[in-house]
């Protein structure tokens, strides 16, 4: 019997074992680092625009080809009974056959074209390909910048939320202590209920922005079959050290939009190029072989070897050049607008962040300070019995406070990652 039982005991706490080890690998801590990771292998958006590298690559292979020789290779073999003479359709090659022919006809043609001069336009597509090639990388870290800046934003304001969800269940736990030591009076009874009372609903509607919160961090993240997902990182006031005219130089040289643009202006100034060459002559050099073979009538076997080499200039004559010149030249000024409409606006972008980061980080400090010797004090009055109600009453200003504090941490976060993202580059820790 003892041994059953210490069978039974061993069976169950091996079983208990197991299903903790079960219940912890559906916990999945992330990290800020693995979050980004994670936002950077399921964006759709970024994933895209890898793919727009790969296509602007091959197109660079593709305008590289157009300066090299052309070759052609053809060859059919026909049999053949004809009363009259008839002509091959041209997929086999278009060649006139005569009555006179009987029973086979073979031809084999080599083909080869170079273009000799094409009065830059080969050149210009090249150019246009790299340098759309180039925009493209420069899109892709755009939207690396933007995914990261996203991803940032969700863990912190999650790492908010869960701060904000356990300061309300830390004052709730105090005031249902302090609540028995309290003297009261009928009325007084009344609002204690009551108090306590608000305190779960506002607990309860913590808990719900954590939940919501939480699953718009995993779509970021694409990871929404996570079961059970917690954070890990330090939510606390990071002072960085900001310079305005740093930033601003710092954002005119990383920030990726900036570079598109430039990438842009070279497009258009190619374009305009483009334009005013379109009235040149192209020249192309060609060479053709044939070898024909057939057999007659008469049993005589026939074949023949040709070759042909043929120079050829080409010289268009188009009416519309000078629109052609004026419509580029046009869109190349709307570029340069917009060029310095984006400077203005990152300008702005990086003067606003480093006002906001400024104010946040003072006041973040400031209320910390207060908030130490708020509660130190509140610590120092709440250990005695016979309570006034006032007690529970600063107890709730007190938890108000804390929260505004984490507030202020929370907006001191927010406008250093705004920073991070309007100059281009994080802080070095």
């Amino acid at each position: 019997m003892i041994r059953k039982l210490i069978s039974i005991g061993i069976f169950l706490f091996l079983c208990g074992n197991v299903f903790a080890v079960y219940d912890a690998s559906l916990i999945e801590v992330i990290s800020l680092s693995k979050a980004i990771e994670l936002s950077k292998k399921n964006n759709p958006t970024l994933l895209s625009a890898e793919q727009d590298i790969i296509i602007a690559k091959q197109r660079v292979k593709e305008a590289r080809f157009m300066a090299l020789p052309q070759f052609s290779f053809a060859g059919t073999l026909t049999r053949l009974n004809l009363e009259y003479p008839m002509v091959l359709p041209q997929e086999f090659g278009g060649r006139y056959l005569d009555n006179a022919i009987s029973d086979n006809f073979y031809a084999l043609r080599a083909y080869a074209f170079q273009p000799i001069y094409t009065g830059g336009r080969n050149k210009s597509t090249f150019r246009i390909a790299q340098t759309a090639h180039k925009e493209a990388r420069v899109k892709y870290e755009t939207v690396t910048r933007d995914v990261v800046f996203d991803t940032k934003k969700a863990f912190y304001t999650l790492l908010f939320k869960k701060k904000i969800l356990e300061i309300s269940d830390f004052w709730g736990e105090q005031a249902k202590k302090i609540s028995p030591k309290i003297k009261k009076d009928q009325w007084e009874a009344i609002e204690i209920k009551t108090f306590t009372s608000g305190l779960s609903s506002e607990r309860e509607a913590c808990e719900k922005d954590f939940r919501v919160t939480k699953m718009i961090f995993q779509k970021i993240m694409g990871r929404q079959t996570i079961p059970t997902l917690e954070i890990s990182g330090e939510f606390e006031i990071n002072k960085v050290k900001i310079d305005r005219n740093t930033s601003l130089i710092t954002a005119m040289e990383m920030r990726s939009e900036l570079k598109s643009e430039i990438y842009k202006a070279q497009i258009d100034e190619i374009a305009v190029n483009m334009a005013m060459i379109k009235s040149y002559p192209n020249i192309y050099l060609g060479a053709s072989y044939d070898v024909v073979g057939y057999n007659t009538s008469s049993q005589n076997d026939v074949k023949s070897n040709n070759w042909i080499a043929s120079l050829a200039i080409k010289l268009p004559i188009p009416w519309d050049t000078w629109t052609q010149v004026t419509q580029r030249r046009a869109q190349q000024r709307k570029g340069d607008l917009k060029r310095s409409d984006l400077r203005d606006k990152i300008r702005f972008e990086v003067i606003n962040a480093n006002e906001n980061l400024d104010f946040w980080q003072k006041e973040s400090e400031k209320r910390k300070f207060i908030l130490l010797n708020i509660k130190k004090e509140y610590q120092d009055s709440i250990n005695r019995n016979n309570l006034p109600m006032s007690a529970l009453r600063t107890l709730k200003e007190v938890s108000i406070f804390e929260k505004s504090y984490i507030e202020s941490v929370y907006e001191q976060t927010m406008a250093k990652i705004k920073l991070e993202w309007a100059q281009g580059r994080d802080f070095i820790q």
